[in-house]
C-alpha cells in the first residue's frame, strides 16, 4: 500500500523530471522500474535514465502538480504537462494529466500515463 511518504517521493520524481535532473531522477527509481508511455515501455533503471534524458529542441517539459492522491497501492499526480520555451521562459501550451506512480522500498517501481 502507498504512503503519505510515497506522495512526497512522487512530488520528487516530478521536481527532478521537470528541472531536467536526470541524476536527481535515476536516484528515485527502483533497479526494476517500468516507465509505460504511448511510444512503450522502458524497463530497467538505465533505459528510465534514457527516457529521463529525452529532450525537445526548443522547448521544456514541467509537470506542474495540481494533486497527489494516495490510492491504493500507488500515488495519482494529477498535473497539467507544460511545454515552456527554452528563450523566454514563457508557457507555449499546456494539457491536463495523471500519471500514475508506484513505489516500493523508497523507489519509483511504476510510472504510467492516464486518462486526466
Amino acid at each position: 500500500m502507498a504512503t503519505p511518504n510515497d506522495a512526497e517521493l512522487a512530488r520528487q520524481v516530478l521536481v527532478a523530471l521537470s528541472h531536467g535532473d536526470v541524476q536527481g531522477f535515476a536516484a528515485l527509481v527502483h533497479p526494476d522500474v517500468e516507465i509505460h508511455t504511448a511510444r512503450g515501455v522502458y524497463r530497467g533503471s538505465d533505459a528510465a535514465g534514457e527516457w529521463a534524458r529525452k529532450k525537445y529542441e526548443h522547448l521544456e517539459r514541467h509537470f506542474a502538480v495540481d494533486a497527489l492522491d494516495v490510492r491504493g497501492d500507488e500515488v495519482v499526480a494529477r498535473v497539467k504537462t507544460q511545454y515552456v520555451w527554452r528563450e523566454t521562459g514563457l508557457v507555449g501550451d499546456e494539457e491536463p494529466m495523471t500519471i500514475h506512480l508506484g513505489f516500493a522500498d523508497g523507489k519509483l517501481v511504476r510510472w504510467e500515463y492516464g486518462e486526466p
